[in-house]
C-alpha cells in the first residue's frame, strides 16, 4: 500500500458546467456563480459556506477533504464520534 493510500488521500475531481463548479472526493462540492460552496455527503447537503472568491471556496473544499482523511486515519472525529468509511460522522 502506498503512503497516499495509507493516509486515505484521494484526488478531488473538479469540473465546471454553465458557471457552476463541481468537485467530487470523499464528499461532493458545488460552488455557484456567487461563490457559495455547498458540501454534500451523498444526497444530503451538510453545510453551505458563502465565500469571497472561487479560490476561497476551493480552499474550504480541500480543507474539508483533509478533515475526512484525518477522521479516517484516527478512526473517529476530533470529538470522538463514530465515522463511516468516507470519514463522515455517523449520526445516530
Amino acid at each position: 500500500m502506498t503512503r497516499l493510500a495509507e493516509a486515505g488521500i484521494q484526488n478531488i475531481t473538479w469540473q465546471e458546467e454553465d458557471g457552476i463548479v463541481f468537485a467530487s472526493g470523499l464528499q461532493d462540492y458545488e460552488i455557484d456563480e456567487s461563490n457559495e460552496l455547498a458540501i454534500f455527503q451523498g444526497p444530503n447537503c451538510v453545510s453551505v459556506h458563502p465565500c469571497v472568491g472561487l479560490d476561497h471556496a476551493v480552499a474550504i473544499a480541500e480543507a474539508s477533504e483533509r478533515v475526512c482523511r484525518w477522521n479516517i486515519r484516527m478512526g473517529a472525529t476530533w470529538g470522538g464520534a463514530r465515522i463511516n468509511e468516507r470519514g463522515w460522522r455517523v449520526r445516530s
